[in-house]
């Protein structure tokens, strides 16, 4: 017997549809809280590696 899925997913996916539609009339919209900083903040300063320099990767291609 071959299984009606395309008509499954008519249907389902139209009861779903009409519930988030339904939903969505009913909540409240508010903006989402977004914060405007970028990158690290300023007092960040990056731990030296065994060496004493601050930078890893660029004291060893410096010494090569």
């Amino acid at each position: 017997m071959r299984m009606p899925i395309l008509g499954y997913f008519l249907i389902v996916g139209a009861l779903l549809f009409g519930g988030l539609v339904l939903i969505s009339s009913q909540l409240q919209s508010r903006p989402l809280p977004v914060s405007q900083k970028l990158g690290v903040p300023a007092p960040f300063k990056a731990a030296p590696d065994a060496n004493g320099s601050p930078a890893m990767g660029l004291s060893r291609a410096v010494e090569d």
